[in-house]
């Protein structure tokens, strides 16, 4: 079993780098990094780095100097091609490399080039990933990014680019002044579809360091933005940022601050991404997303649960809303994540199955256990009639379910 992919988004240079970044990156809890930003002077160096994350399996995605795609805008196809197999000639076999950036959110003018390097990338690396960024969807936005909804805009990247994943950034959840969680899910929702449609999976670039009017996330809200990911089907989960290189506007409350030195809020990420992957993100990192629905609340156009499959109900109590998915494995298997869609509330979840269905548990190790009704000790919560299974969910986290017995 792989880990799951955690990642981050880098802002600073080989310069700013802490020493030893790759057990820093591991004790944050990081399975794919993102290089710094570097140049020809950086060979050594990065080479230094690449090997020091391949001794503790952490992936990188290189922000070379030579594979953006303005370097197509510039030079043309062949030019850029050549480029490209300098950048690939480096580093392009290392064992760590996960692939090369090729730019971050092209606008109308600048898409067709970016594509276009996306697919010279893949042609001349299929064993790599080219990675690209792109702007988050909003109803004012569809000028600038030239598609007249997230549907043809995400469609133009996979057939232009032959996107091998398609990757995101969205803060609006962490806006402190507006309620942005429609908006938040609304992409979600559009890359989950993307996913299904396309077999692409797609990373979803969350905040974790407050900024502008965006608020630092504390660790439920880190969790929060996590699992809810994941329970859309995220193939990846990337976090804006992890360090600090300066002074920055009201950049602030990074794990790393412009001192190189750890935060209370590097331990808070630490956890979540830890915990994540020491509970059930092996096993989910193999799962491919079937189905997914909002329980008692539905936010960002995803639809409200109903009865599907073996499933007949789901509940939350004191109408703390959550998210229901289905997903399946490389063998056909069925399992359930059920998500606490509330960063401050817990909550009861009742279960219920087909009559000849039961489930199982992943508890920490990334093993399932057998699972049953829980009913509080002082009477508060009791099974409810026909229930299957009762779990208690903390504010934002999952569980991932195994169905066992099938039918139907």
């Amino acid at each position: 079993m792989k880990p799951f992919p955690i990642s981050f988004w880098s802002n600073i240079g080989m310069k700013d780098l802490v020493p030893d970044a790759p057990a820093m990156w591991r004790d944050l809890g990081i399975t794919l990094a993102m290089s710094p930003g570097y140049g020809p002077d950086d060979k050594n160096e990065l080479k230094a780095l690449l090997d020091g994350s391949a001794r503790l399996g952490i992936r990188v995605i290189l922000r070379d100097y030579r594979t953006h795609w303005r370097k197509l805008t510039e030079l043309g196809e062949d030019g850029y091609r050549a480029l490209f197999a300098e950048a690939l000639a480096d580093f392009g076999s290392h064992p760590a490399v996960y692939g090369f950036f090729t730019g971050d959110e092209p606008d109308a003018k600048s898409a067709a080039d970016a594509f276009r390097a996306m697919k010279i990338q893949g042609e001349m690396a299929p064993h790599l990933v080219a990675y690209l960024n792109l702007l988050p969807w909003f109803d004012w936005i569809a000028p600038r990014i030239g598609a007249k909804s997230l549907v043809e805009y995400l469609d133009r990247v996979v057939e232009e680019g032959n996107a091998k994943l398609l990757s995101y950034d969205c803060y609006v959840q962490m806006q402190a002044e507006f309620d942005g969680r429609d908006s938040y899910f609304e992409n979600l929702r559009g890359y989950y579809l993307a996913t299904k449609k396309h077999g692409v999976p797609f990373m979803n670039i969350a905040l974790s360091c407050g900024h502008y009017r965006y608020k630092c996330p504390d660790k439920y809200e880190l969790q929060w933005q996590l699992c809810t990911s994941v329970a859309h089907g995220a193939g990846a989960v990337s976090w804006y940022v992890i360090q600090l290189p300066g002074i920055s506007d009201n950049y602030r409350n990074a794990p790393i601050n412009q001192f190189g030195e750890r935060t209370p809020a590097f331990y808070e990420m630490s956890e979540v991404n830890r915990i994540f992957n020491s509970h059930c993100g092996q096993i989910i990192s193999g799962l491919k997303i079937d189905e997914c629905y909002h329980v008692g609340r539905a936010f960002g156009g995803m639809p409200l649960f109903e009865p599907f499959g073996n499933v007949a109900e789901v509940e939350s109590n004191d109408d703390v809303p959550l998210i229901f998915s289905r997903f399946r494995d490389a063998e056909g298997r069925t399992y359930y994540i059920v998500c606490c869609n509330s960063a401050t509330e817990t909550t009861y979840v009742s279960i219920t199955m087909r009559p000849g269905v039961s489930l199982e548990r992943c508890v920490f190790g990334n093993r399932f256990v057998k699972i049953g009704n829980h009913s509080d000790p002082v009477g508060a919560k009791e099974v409810r009639r026909g229930e299957t299974a009762g779990i208690w969910l903390s504010p934002g986290y999952l569980a991932l379910l195994r169905e066992v017995n099938e039918v139907g």
